[in-house]
């Protein structure tokens, strides 16, 4: 075989792989209209979304490169995953709007803290010293556990600069919190039936304005506790968690239709951007914030690079989004995240 037949079995190939990654593509950008608990496989490239997105700029630049027609292929395959790349890179090169609004302002975080022992680290007291620093307003926290160093009571107290608390600690369930410099009016706990997973909603005065602040930690994708026993058992428990999520959201949804306050809805969703849960959790009247994200990449889960974006901030339309960040940490494996909103009455 010459090296011109080579080259045209070789370019063939990648032809291949290239229409096999726009229908990859396809699929991850319907998947956030197809409810996991009637159909579940549409969920599962969703996960890979960061790695088909960088095969089709790979793929582009060969085919650019090339000067070939085919380049055709992973564009269209980048526009069906537009809402992706647009949900993990921040674009918004528009002045800086906090100085310039004239209402008020709070400053809201989420941050899953992994039990304030990360690497093995106590980090508790600098989780609440850098909250301190940003003016956190209210800060949300999942994996929230007293530790051998902290009862919880010594937690509160490191959080002194948040003096308003509602925290769920019930047996067998993962630890959830709600920290807030203003008054906390009411809150309740919901459990998720069958996991150590919930949220947590507290009604927060501010200024005289009531906003109904939701806190959620929803079902780990859980592919981590299935390392050595198969790729059927891996596929088995992201099937598991795709369907509890679900309906977890569903729950969540629930409450926040039949709010009469502005909401603020935030925490570590556990699934991307495309999904069924981000899409049915934001619905048509919800923020997100992230979208006011400064020229940085969005990624809030280290294990995966930093590709993946599950922590969010949402947020009711009678709020802005004045600005949002997120910093390098080495606190969690996750990212914390912060937003300003502007309100007026």
């Amino acid at each position: 075989m010459g090296v011109k037949a080579v080259k045209v079995f070789f370019n063939g190939w990648v032809v291949v792989i290239g229409v096999l990654s726009l229908a990859v593509a396809f699929i991850i950008s319907s998947a956030d209209r197809i409810d996991p608990e009637i159909y579940v496989w549409h969920q599962y490239p969703v996960m890979f979304s960061p790695l088909i997105v960088l095969f089709n700029f790979s793929l582009l630049v060969y085919w650019l490169v090339r000067r070939k027609f085919w380049a055709i292929i992973p564009v269209l395959a980048l526009v069906l995953n537009l809402k992706f790349i647009t949900s993990i890179v921040g674009l918004n090169f528009g002045e800086n709007d906090v100085n310039n609004f004239t209402g008020k302002k709070i400053t809201v975080s989420t941050f899953n803290v992994n039990y304030f022992s990360y690497k093995k680290d106590v980090n508790a007291p600098r989780i609440a010293t850098e909250m301190a620093n940003k003016g956190v307003d209210i800060l949300a926290m999942q994996e929230f556990e007293p530790t051998v160093y902290f009862n919880v009571d010594e937690l509160r107290g490191e959080f002194d600069c948040l003096p308003y608390s509602s925290i769920n600690l019930d047996k067998d369930r993962i630890g959830i919190a709600i920290f807030s410099k203003h008054p906390i009016i009411r809150s309740e706990k919901i459990n998720f039936e069958n996991t150590g997973n919930g949220a947590l909603w507290a009604d927060i005065l501010i200024h005289g304005d009531t906003l109904r602040f939701i806190c959620n930690h929803l079902q780990t994708t859980g592919y981590y506790s299935t390392y050595g026993q198969g790729i059927k058992s891996v596929f088995k428990k992201m099937e598991e968690n795709f369907i509890r999520r679900s309906n977890q959201v569903k729950v969540v949804r629930a409450l926040i239709d039949s709010t009469r306050y502005p909401v603020i809805v935030c925490g570590d969703f556990n699934d991307t951007p495309h999904s069924f849960v981000y899409s049915s959790m934001k619905g048509d009247n919800l923020q997100d914030a992230f979208e006011k994200a400064r020229f940085q990449m969005g990624g809030t889960f280290f294990r995966t690079l930093g590709l993946l974006r599950i922590d969010y901030i949402f947020h009711s339309k009678e709020l802005e989004t004045l600005t949002y960040f997120s910093e390098r940490s080495d606190l969690s494996d996750h990212l914390p995240i912060y937003s300003v909103l502007g309100y007026k009455n």
